[in-house]
């Protein structure tokens, strides 16, 4: 066991299914190890989740599990198989791709912006009465509604 979840699968020419990629579960779960951008280092390190295609081998898995999420994988390693098989049942996503990929920690976005351009353009470019009330088929949104989903 290392960690790893199959994304694709294919036949290969004899008619066998055969895997043709795989992914951290480390990256998938837990996200990477966190870097201080110390001793001349630019840049952070990427959030991304390692995917692995053929020709899959033990030392490229072990080398992205020890350089990428030391501390767990030194966990992961000293448990049994059968420990290995739960390991990540009980690790949910600290962050979605999203938020991932931008490197955010919060789950809400807030920019400050002036009263006045919410009103205008999100109160009276995007919600217009005349339009709600010609389709019949849904309850009418009100600006009122939609205009609470803004903190002033």
């Amino acid at each position: 066991m290392f960690g790893l979840e199959i994304t694709q699968s294919g036949m290969d020419s004899q008619h066998a299914s055969t895997v043709t990629a795989v992914r951290c579960l480390f990256c998938m779960r837990l996200g990477r190890d966190s870097v201080e951008l110390v001793d001349g280092r630019k840049r952070q390190r990427t959030q991304n989740v390692k995917y692995f295609s053929p020709p899959f081998r033990k030392d490229n898995f072990t080398a992205h599990h020890k350089s990428q999420h030391q501390e767990e994988f030194e966990k992961y390693s000293s448990l049994g198989m059968e420990e290995k098989k739960r390991f990540f049942d009980t690790k949910k996503r600290t962050q979605d791709p999203m938020h991932r990929y931008l490197n955010a920690n919060q789950t809400a976005l807030c920019i400050p912006m002036s009263k006045d351009i919410v009103e205008v353009i999100i109160g009276d470019m995007f919600f217009k009465p005349e339009l709600d009330e010609e389709d019949e088929e849904f309850e009418p949104i009100t600006k009122t509604n939609a205009m609470k989903l803004f903190k002033q």
